[in-house]
């Protein structure tokens, strides 16, 4: 976090502070619980910035990736462990919230908005960040998608992968 970010997070959370906005039990429950627009408006964002280069040229066979992948963590998620799963949608609404967001990513705006580019930049940060926290969230995510996007026996090709045969 460069001292750019660091200014516009204090700025931003002294600004939700002054409104009255608490993180109390309420919010922090609130935040726990799933929120399927929050997710798909965050994988929508993640996905093409995690998957760059890997992803077809062509828009739409693009396109029909992304909403595979979606699909395959939609029906993953239900089988990770309750804490991870509380702590990925505890992380798809902070990025949906304009305040969070702010204050994790240093942007007002929607991820989506932003440049692949800067989503990279973003992921990286966050990776290379000091904070456990972001490197957490970093992580997990980029398993998450990882995962849902290489579990597909279409990109096992690719990868020179054959899935182990059992009796």
């Amino acid at each position: 976090m460069d001292r750019r970010q660091f200014v516009f997070s204090g700025i931003a959370f002294a600004a939700a502070a002054s409104l009255g906005i608490t993180l109390g039990t309420y919010g922090w429950r609130q935040s726990l619980s799933p929120d399927q627009s929050n997710r798909e408006l965050v994988l929508s964002a993640a996905l093409p910035a995690l998957l760059y280069g890997a992803l077809p040229e062509d828009a739409t066979l693009a396109a029909a990736e992304l909403a595979r992948t979606k699909a395959a963590i939609n029906d993953f998620l239900p089988f990770l462990p309750l804490r991870q799963q509380q702590e990925l949608h505890q992380l798809f609404n902070l990025l949906a919230n304009r305040f969070s967001r702010l204050g994790l990513t240093g942007h007002i705006t929607q991820l989506a908005e932003l440049t692949v580019q800067q989503r990279l930049a973003l992921l990286d940060s966050w990776r290379d960040s000091y904070l456990a926290v972001l490197q957490q969230a970093y992580h997990g995510l980029r398993e998450l998608l990882y995962g849902a996007y290489y579990g597909q026996p279409e990109h096992w090709l690719a990868l020179d992968y054959t899935a182990p045969r059992f009796r």
